[in-house]
């Protein structure tokens, strides 16, 4: 009789270091504690050609991290799990599920966690300040974050750090309190601090899925783009390439099955995938209500349900699918996006 208890295997703690397709499974990635929180990195700089990392962070209830700015990074955070208060600027929200917020370059900012578990996942562009976790941290082989954290405060790898990664600590300026009942519907269409409630942003329906944008060129520099995109099972983009963009999928809820280079694999919620410059995919949503997160860099591919789709009301997709249009007539309609369809 086999060992029903036994954990058949460990997570994955180490990426390709090179910019190669590859799906990364939930829990896993390369993760470093810090102060009792677990910083896991699914995309890095050598993944993206140095356009983007992605990364998730979880934890328990605690302290804020200390307020500080980054001179070349926006940041954006994306509350999949508990309650995440997030301080921008000089305004701070708690976050909830799907609740986000964006933090450009030179923008003072921190982060506390207010739930028993809870968890943020976002890009950073440009890549490569997931390494920050690299000179702070302790590799942690396991995907949930300890019970207890005893180590004490990494101080002189935090002074190393403000140097290394071209950042400053302001431990003398105090957090603004959390303003409730804000609207937060709107995109700045510039490079500022902003909120976005869950299923806030423009949106648009194509082949009855419903694309929500959170970040376009305008808010990013032209370095990111994201949105979400959701729909019920059935439907499906077919295969595509970008010549000049590197893409990752981070599934929220629901299953959704993705061909990369011509490999099929099933996603689930906390899956990412990483998808390279070059890169023939495609998708098909097989749960019944499926959402991702997707996130591009540079900017630009983020529009195509705007360019190919319709604007929608409504932040759920409609019960009945319309047909995705054939790919020579969705190829008009994108003109310039770096997207060009290719044989499945």
């Amino acid at each position: 009789m086999s060992d029903l208890t036994a954990a058949s295997s460990r997570p994955v703690t180490d990426l390709p270091g090179s910019p190669v397709p590859y799906v990364q499974e939930a829990g896993s990635g390369r993760a470093h504690l810090l102060l009792g929180q677990v910083g896991r990195t699914l995309v890095g700089a050598e993944e993206s050609n140095g356009l983007m990392s992605v990364m998730t962070c979880t934890g328990p209830a605690g302290r804020a991290i200390p307020l500080h700015f980054h001179e070349a990074e926006l940041e954006v955070f994306l509350c999949t799990h508990g309650r995440v208060q997030v301080y921008a600027g000089d305004e701070s929200r708690i976050l909830t599920q799907g609740d986000l917020a964006v933090v450009p370059p030179g923008a003072l900012h921190a982060f506390q966690f207010h739930s028993a578990y809870s968890q943020f996942m976002g890009p950073i562009t440009p890549g490569g300040w997931d390494r920050f976790f690299d000179l702070t941290g302790t590799p942690w082989p396991t995907a949930a974050f300890p019970p207890a954290d005893p180590s004490p405060p990494p101080f002189e790898k935090f002074g190393r750090a403000e140097a290394e990664f071209k950042m400053k600590y302001r431990p003398d300026l105090p957090y603004p309190e959390a303003t409730p009942d804000v609207p937060d519907d709107t995109l700045p269409g510039a490079a500022e601090p902003y909120f976005l409630r869950a299923g806030e942003g423009p949106r648009h329906l194509l082949g009855g899925q419903l694309a929500t944008t959170l970040v376009t060129g305008a808010e990013s520099g032209g370095e990111l783009g994201m949105a979400t995109i959701q729909g019920p099972a059935g439907t499906a983009f077919p295969a595509h390439v970008h010549a000049r963009t590197h893409e990752s999928l981070f599934v929220l809820d629901g299953r959704a099955r993705l061909w990369l280079d011509g490999e099929a694999h099933v996603l689930t919620a906390g899956d990412c995938a990483s998808i390279p410059a070059g890169t023939p995919h495609a998708y098909a949503f097989e749960g019944h209500v499926t959402r991702v997160a997707t996130m591009n860099a540079p900017a630009g591919i983020e529009a195509l349900f705007a360019v190919a789709g319709e604007p929608f009301e409504h932040r759920v997709f409609p019960p009945e699918a319309a047909p995705l249009p054939a790919a020579e007539a969705l190829a008009e309609r994108l003109g310039d996006l770096d997207v060009t369809f290719v044989e499945a």
